[in-house]
């Protein structure tokens, strides 16, 4: 049996399967504890931009700037990389959008460029744990675009540069990952500070806004 059919029987037949499976499979492993799994390893090969081997062990780790859990590989010379295991199963099962996965990876990049900008971190130092500002339910906050979400934002900033998400160059040295232009970047942050409205939503009522239905222009 090659290592591509057997990651399926052990994953699942299908993508949603295999997510549950990894997620679940994830969530049960402590936080900075180093482990190794077989069938994780097999799956780094599946990267859609490069093959990750070689490497001494898995870790879960908290990731700057929101420290959201993520999974990650420390390799021989002790640097810690991030992976994504979503963007390794996506492409063991055919689902790999080279040009999907570079617009979310320059969302990312933008989302980064505001993460310590004045009013985020001021919005951070406001919320923290309080009332949630939607169902009023006392609990650690989330900061949250009201008024233009955040991606409508983002696009009406490009389309004052001339610019569009296909067209934004990002450095993929690290995660996470930033904008090249670092004077794009810059000016990002003075647009975003300006026109954006933030309020502190809890996690449920954050996930559940979402963007109010609203799509990124290509």
């Amino acid at each position: 049996m090659d290592a591509t059919r057997r990651l399926h029987e052990t994953f699942g037949k299908c993508l949603s399967h295999a997510r549950k499976h990894v997620s679940g499979l994830l969530k049960k492993k402590a936080l900075d504890a180093p482990f190794q799994h077989e069938e994780l390893r097999e799956l780094m090969l599946h990267h859609p931009r490069r093959k990750i081997k070689d490497f001494l062990y898995f870790a879960k780790r908290a990731v700057p700037p929101y420290n959201k859990p993520c999974l990650t590989v420390t390799m021989p010379d002790r640097a810690v990389i991030t992976v994504s295991w979503i963007n390794c199963l996506k492409n063991l099962y055919g689902k790999n959008d080279p040009a999907k996965n570079k617009k979310q990876w320059v969302v990312q990049a933008f989302r980064e460029a505001i993460s310590t900008s004045p009013k985020m971190v001021e919005a951070r130092e406001k919320f923290g744990i309080g009332k949630c500002q939607c169902c009023e339910k006392v609990a650690k906050l989330h900061i949250d675009h009201d008024g233009k979400p955040f991606a409508m934002l983002l696009d009406e900033f490009l389309e004052a540069k001339g610019l569009s998400l296909t067209k934004v160059t990002v450095n993929f040295t690290a995660k996470p990952y930033t904008l090249m232009s670092k004077k794009l970047a810059a000016e990002w942050i003075v647009y975003h500070d300006a026109e954006a409205k933030l309020e502190g939503l809890c996690r449920t009522c954050n996930s559940s806004k979402g963007s109010g239905g609203y799509r990124h222009k290509v």
